[in-house]
Order: structure tokens, then C-alpha cells, then sequence
């Protein structure tokens, strides 16, 4: 299988907030368990979006960022199955068709976007219609003639071409957005990947209580309580 991976190269905030507050708080009021900040959201309603807005001025780019994964992670379903539909249609066939799609952040760095365990056949590949010009004939003659044992490396060179990589950027930013995020990437890299490699994720269904996960939930309440703090002096 193949992981393509590249970073993120600007992030829109207040328009990502604006596009998923409504969903967030949709799903807060629908939780049979919800935590006190669920509630909050919640019986906020329509006036969700401006206030979370307003608490990014006291939130940091990293726990923004953070805030940033967990909506990928909430959306991680829809915007697979819209990559997956734009490859298709681009590439005339399942000739590209990606598993998974998460973001890694360390703080301090820009987030990183993975597509994992990304499935490949090089027959479609080498039919496809997005394969065009000198360098995609030159690029399909190379599928039909390749080794069995080379063939995913082939597939990789293929990926890797720049022609195609503008394609792949452009599927995958315009999945991201029809989302609700408003981000831009970066180059893309593509390399083998084993599927063996833990899938980082910042939701921890076992510990956490409420939609929000927790540690994001305490940070969000801290820039509440400065937003407060400020509003009385």
C-alpha cells in the first residue's frame, strides 16, 4: 500500500468555525450525555459560531491547530469518501482509492495531513484518461511494461510526477473544503506505507466524556474564563 503525506500551508480559522460550529453544536444537542461545555454549545445555537470566534483571540495557534484536527477528525468519513469519488471521476476507475485520512500536529510545526493505506491498481492506471501528453504516455507505457515486483514503486514514481501531484493537491483541497475546511497544502510526498503504523487520533473515546474532547474542552473553558476576566476590567 501507499501513504501520501504533505503539510498544511494556511489555515482559515474563523471561516473552518463558521462552516462546522452549526454541525458541532447540532451534535452536542443530540448527545444523551452531554458535558457541561456540550450544554453550553448547545444552548447557544445560532450564536455558537461568533463566540467561539471570539475565543480564539485568547486560545494559541497550537490549541487552535489542535481544534483544527478534531473537526478533520469529525469530517475524516465525508471527506474520504469525497477524495475517493473526485479520484475516481479524474483517473476513470478505483485506480486510486485512499482508507484513511487523518492530521498529525506537534506543537510548535504546521499540521501534517495523511491519506493512509491507499490501495492502487495499475491496470486502470494505466488506461486512465488523466494520464496525458509525452510524460503520461511515457508514464502508461512504463505500467504495462513494469515488473510485478516493482510495480508499486512505479505506481509511487507515477504519484510522485508533478503534473499529477497538482492533481492530487487539487482533489484533496477541494474535498477539505466542500468539508467545511477552509485549508491550503502543501507539495505532496509519496511513499510505500507498511498499514501497520498506529493512527494517531485526538479523540479518546475511552476517556473522554463529552463530543469535545477533553483536553481541547479544558483549554476552551480557560479562554472563557479570560474572556470574562477581560470583560470586567
Amino acid at each position: 500500500m501507499i501513504k501520501i503525506g504533505c503539510e498544511v500551508r494556511e489555515i482559515n480559522y474563523e471561516k473552518c468555525f463558521e462552516s462546522l460550529i452549526p454541525k458541532v453544536t447540532e451534535e452536542c444537542r443530540s448527545r444523551k450525555d452531554p458535558t457541561e461545555i456540550d450544554k453550553l454549545i448547545a444552548r447557544l445555537g445560532d450564536d455558537a459560531a461568533p463566540v467561539v470566534n471570539k475565543l480564539m483571540g485568547f486560545l494559541d495557534t497550537d490549541t487552535r491547530d489542535e481544534i483544527i484536527v478534531w473537526l478533520l477528525e469529525m469530517q475524516q468519513g465525508m471527506i474520504v469518501e469525497s477524495v475517493n469519488k473526485a479520484l475516481h471521476d479524474m483517473l476513470g476507475g478505483d485506480a486510486v482509492v485512499i482508507g484513511d485520512l487523518y492530521a498529525l500536529d506537534r506543537p510548535g510545526t504546521k499540521i501534517s495531513l495523511y491519506a493512509g493505506k491507499v490501495k492502487t491498481d495499475s491496470k486502470i492506471l494505466a488506461e486512465s484518461p488523466a494520464l496525458t501528453g509525452i510524460s503520461g504516455g511515457l508514464a502508461k507505457l512504463a505500467l504495462r511494461i513494469s515488473d510485478p515486483e516493482t510495480i508499486e514503486k512505479d505506481v509511487i514514481s507515477l504519484l510522485s510526477a508533478d503534473y499529477v501531484k497538482s492533481k492530487l493537491i487539487s482533489v484533496l483541497s477541494d474535498s477539505l473544503s466542500k468539508a467545511g475546511l477552509h485549508i491550503s497544502i502543501s507539495d505532496l510526498v509519496v511513499r510505500e506505507d507498511s498499514g501497520r503504523e498506529m493512527i494517531p487520533r485526538i479523540t479518546d473515546p475511552d476517556k473522554d466524556e463529552g463530543l469535545i474532547p477533553d483536553a481541547i474542552e479544558d483549554k476552551i473553558i480557560d479562554a472563557l474564563v479570560a474572556w470574562l476576566k477581560g470583560s470586567l476590567k
